[in-house]
């Protein structure tokens, strides 16, 4: 999924898949690979959620606090789902409990309403089974906070701000789901298992297919796949002395911890700290490793600890957690009552990363504060569509990267096309076997 935040202005997509190239420059097309795949897993998620939302009620003897728990959970599972969907291709085909058990799948798009309606009264159900918290056996399963913060999310991109305002708020005020002491807690092997402000998240672990965005995000020269990369303007967002900075991006000349993979020096590295050294090693970034921008990500790299240099697939892969939905809760409070209504929340976001207070801020400080706390977690790209500001923010950044990246000048964003990707070929070709295709393509694909 985070491959759609190719589409904002933080990263620069580099590597060999032209897909997250078309998805950066909004030249994707029905047949751009990665929609498929997205498109058919949200599906399979729905399917199988669907699936335990009609049998789970059913089974004879079961303990019930786990048959709630369990039929939350897949309603939750749902609901993302429908809420992955949406983002990305607007309205989507509704498959509910009545298609499965009348075997009718092949249904057209619903409207965007009737979607979030559903994931509205899936949201507001799963909160009513869920619990608050969990014990150590139970870490990872969604809890009831998951599902606050899931529903705030949808009122917020449905314009329905009481709504909310009112869901954050039980949140942020349940003390269950407490910012962590420190940021970097939320990206940290160690810290990550027991921090209540990670809300839902991939909860991956060693040898069981691994972390995906650890090899995705990590700098090739240090065995991943270092398709994405920070641009400057990202960079130059955070304030100086703001932590989440070092969280967050790799500069030239920073190392982490347990990796042990050296490199070679070469002519092209060595100016600043590597200069005179062409032909020595080392263990630190150098300029050559973050090809066009200078920047890696850093927020998704972890090693073993035990010196094979492996990257450590139990890092988890964060999709929601309480910082974002206080940063929510700040922003329906600025747009229903204006500059100011949202600082206390805002502040104890700054205040986590130790830097001072504001006074009566308005959106753009909220559109600062959320691009800097949630940078490279795939939020910014339906930001910058809920702000109303895409098309504005990649006109800048196309003059601006297109300077090192001349390839990116024939990149246009759409108003009214591009906020969304063009449903998959596959799907409409599915969709009309034995006759006309029910599934119609969005404006403009």
């Amino acid at each position: 999924l985070y491959a759609f935040d190719d589409a904002a202005d933080d990263i620069s997509v580099d590597g060999d898949h032209s897909d997250f190239w078309e998805l950066e420059r909004f030249t994707s097309t029905p047949n751009t690979y990665q929609l498929h795949p997205t498109w058919g897993w949200a599906y399979e998620q729905i399917a199988r959620a669907n699936n335990a939302i009609i049998y789970i009620p059913k089974v004879p003897t079961m303990d019930e606090n786990i048959r709630k728990r369990s039929l939350g959970e897949a309603l939750f599972l749902r609901a993302h789902g429908y809420w992955t969907l949406s983002l990305i291709f607007g309205e989507v085909p509704l498959i509910l409990e009545d298609n499965v058990l009348n075997g009718n799948f092949n249904v057209p798009k619903s409207s965007l309403d009737s979607v979030n309606a559903v994931i509205e009264q899936d949201l507001l159900r799963a909160a009513d089974l869920l619990p608050a918290t969990y014990g150590d056996d139970d870490r990872g399963r969604v809890n009831q906070g998951a599902a606050w913060g899931l529903l705030s999310k949808l009122y917020l991109n449905w314009g329905k701000l009481d709504q909310a305002k009112a869901i954050a708020e039980k949140v942020v005020n349940s003390g269950a789901y407490s910012l962590a002491p420190s940021y970097a807690d939320n990206f940290t092997l160690g810290a990550q298992e027991s921090n209540p402000e990670i809300l839902f998240a991939i909860w991956n672990k060693n040898n069981f297919n691994n972390s995906p965005i650890n090899i995705y995000f990590t700098p090739r020269a240090w065995n991943g796949w270092g398709f994405h990369h920070p641009t400057q303007n990202f960079v130059d967002e955070f304030e100086p002395n703001d932590p989440r900075k070092q969280v967050t991006v790799l500069s030239v000349g920073d190392s982490i911890p347990n990796q042990t993979t050296m490199i070679e020096i070469t002519d092209k590295d060595a100016y600043q700290m590597f200069a005179g050294k062409v032909g020595q090693m080392t263990g630190r970034m150098l300029p050559s490793n973050s090809l066009t921008t200078g920047y890696c990500i850093r927020k998704y790299t972890a090693y073993n600890p035990d010196g094979s240099g492996n990257l450590d697939g139990d890092l988890k892969q964060v999709i929601l957690r309480t910082a974002d939905i206080y940063l929510v809760l700040a922003e329906a409070k600025i747009r229903l009552s204006g500059p100011g209504s949202g600082d206390a929340e805002i502040n104890a976001v700054r205040q986590r990363a130790g830097l001072p207070t504001v006074s009566g801020a308005g959106m753009k400080e909220l559109m600062h504060e959320r691009r800097v706390e949630l940078g490279m977690e795939g939020h910014r790209f339906f930001d910058l569509v809920r702000w109303g500001v895409a098309a504005d923010v990649k006109t800048a950044y196309y003059a601006h990267e297109g300077v090192k990246r001349p390839y990116l000048k024939n990149g246009t964003f759409k108003a009214g096309v591009s906020e969304i990707q063009p449903i998959p070929t596959k799907a409409i070709t599915l969709s009309s076997i034995g006759g006309k295709a029910t599934l119609t393509q969005n404006p403009g694909y």
